[in-house]
């Protein structure tokens, strides 16, 4: 059986949001400052009624994973990729590591040296 004869038979279980059509624009307006408010008066002019609440929701569900379909690579700005190049050199130091190890070794990259803190200098002289 291919998955065209598997999809005549079966439908899908998981429900699917009326505000992914709309998905990439909807990114594209908060990214430009516009409230949710804002965007429900446009979802509205464009035949869709959602609430503020609703679409907060939407917006939090997917915040940091746009779908691949409506934000190309292409369209990346430089600051992401080399945000994005970073990440993955950090990464990289982790591999073969367990989630305990890789948890502390990143913490240790922000955590400062006690010797920095004038308090715990004070209170390590007394």
């Amino acid at each position: 059986m291919d998955i065209e004869e598997f999809e005549k038979q079966q439908q899908p279980r998981a429900k699917r949001s009326r505000l992914i059509p709309f998905q990439a624009q909807i990114f594209e307006l908060k990214t430009k400052g516009y409230a949710n408010w804002q965007v429900c008066e446009w979802l509205a002019a464009n035949g869709l009624k959602v609430s503020q609440e609703g679409l907060r929701k939407f917006i939090k569900s997917r915040e940091g994973h746009p779908s691949p379909a409506s934000m190309p690579n292409a369209n990346k700005a430089p600051a992401d990729a080399a945000q994005q190049n970073e990440e993955t050199d950090q990464t990289e130091g982790l591999k073969g590591l367990d989630k305990k190890q890789r948890r502390e070794k990143i913490a240790d990259q922000y955590i400062k040296p006690e010797f920095t803190n004038p308090l715990l200098k004070r209170l390590k002289k007394e």
